[in-house]
């Protein structure tokens, strides 16, 4: 880029203006870059023209030319991607020690000499073995025996107790006693399986209201009046242990009995006091007015008894049973009984 300025030559009659010496017009296509791209090439400038002396003219202003702004530096590219260069470690082995120097075994050492062993001795002599003497098995093994139960094929038992009247018969009989007599047979000792009779014997008093009845039927006065209900049942038991000393049985079957019903009367009969002197008095005499006995009435019952080992052969039990008595047809002739004893086996 030049700046030109003309120098006016003398004074001229106005005119057109002849271009300033050496003064190069900016080329037409020095245009801005964009910024971060490269300028374009640019040719070398021309030579310049050999100036004329311009032809006179009057004196005019210097014309003065600005600078271009200077050209954007020209963008590099960048550098081109090198991957890194992977380089393995280098193996180096171990440093080779050689083997340490052999040394001769140590000198081998001869056995002692050989000895001769002790004298062999007799071992003492040990006492004739004689097996146990031959026990055969007894009941104290069998399923129905315990410690504190050895096995007794027939066992009787007595007991007594309290018998609970039920159903229609308790409006006519009061509780009452009983007392009871027995036998049971184990046939076997591995089987708690056994046939039980029984024989007993109860008492019962009639209530009001039998009484009363009882003096309408027959017309005649009736204070008291009793039942007794004896018999006997034949039943199936089976024992069952709990402990060493306790177990428990359960049983059941068929029997038969008889019920002997008395109905007295208390009158008053006059007679004579006697002492020292006769006086004339009222003695109370009871009299049987009806006894009635029924025939040999079937009857069954189950129970469930719990027993409990003294010395042997004795145990202790406390038992319960259901029993009913039938007397005819409906539920009205059906007596129930449910006896409670307490008693000793032996």
């Amino acid at each position: 880029m030049f700046v030109v300025s003309a120098l006016a030559y003398g004074q001229q009659a106005p005119g057109p203006q002849a271009p300033p010496v050496n003064a190069q017009p900016l080329p037409s296509n020095t245009q801005a870059q964009p910024a971060g791209q490269p300028p374009p090439a640019q040719a070398p400038p021309a030579q310049a023209p050999v100036a004329q002396p311009p032809p006179a003219s009057p004196q005019s202003p210097a014309t003065i030319y600005s600078v271009p702004p200077p050209a954007p530096p020209a963008s590099s590219q960048p550098p081109a991607y090198s991957p890194p260069v992977y380089s393995p470690p280098v193996y180096s082995p171990p440093a080779y020690s050689p083997l340490p120097a052999y040394s001769q075994p140590p000198v081998y050492a001869a056995p002692p000499g050989y000895s001769q062993p002790p004298a062999y001795s007799q071992p003492p002599a040990q006492p004739a073995y004689a097996p146990p003497a031959y026990q055969p098995a007894s009941g104290s093994y069998s399923y129905t025996s315990q410690p504190g139960f050895q096995y007794h094929p027939l066992r009787m038992q007595i007991s007594g107790g309290y018998t609970l009247t039920e159903g229609t018969v308790k409006s006519n009989l009061n509780n009452g006693g009983n007392v009871a007599l027995g036998f049971t047979l184990m046939p076997s000792p591995y089987i708690p399986i056994g046939i039980r009779i029984d024989g007993s014997y109860s008492h019962f008093g009639l209530t009001n209201q039998a009484l009363s009845q009882a003096s309408t039927a027959t017309g005649t006065p009736i204070s008291s009046g009793y039942t007794n209900l004896y018999g006997g049942d034949a039943d199936l038991e089976i024992d069952l242990p709990m402990t060493p000393h306790a177990r428990e049985y359960i049983f059941g079957g068929v029997g038969w009995y008889r019920e002997q019903t008395k109905l007295k009367s208390v009158t008053l009969q006059q007679g004579l006091v006697c002492y020292y002197f006769c006086v004339p008095a009222s003695f109370p005499v009871s009299s049987t007015v009806e006894k009635t006995t029924t025939p040999w009435l079937q009857s069954w019952n189950a129970g469930i008894g719990f027993e409990f080992a003294l010395a042997d052969p004795g145990s202790f039990f406390i038992e319960a049973r259901y029993m009913r008595i039938t007397q005819g047809q409906g539920a009205a002739a059906q007596t129930v009984f449910i006896p409670i004893r307490i008693g000793l086996r032996f």
